[in-house]
């Protein structure tokens, strides 16, 4: 796993694999380098290593402020 798939797995909140599959992150191991996740539509739980993203899409949720 290179740094920059690391960063976007620590950070991410959503994640979408090819075709349709959106799935939430519920967590990331980094020592075994697995992303644990829970399909939106299904509710199934993955772990999911970096094959498995190899093509996925990261998505991050940040607080929105006033301005």
């Amino acid at each position: 796993m290179d740094k920059a798939m690391f960063e976007k797995c620590k950070r991410a909140s959503f994640i979408k694999l090819l075709g349709d599959d959106w799935s939430r992150v519920d967590g990331f191991d980094p020592e075994e380098q697995i992303l644990y996740v829970h399909d939106e539509d299904s509710g199934e739980e993955y772990s999911l290593d970096m094959e498995d993203l190899k093509d996925a899409i990261f998505y991050e949720i940040k607080e929105i402020k006033d301005v």
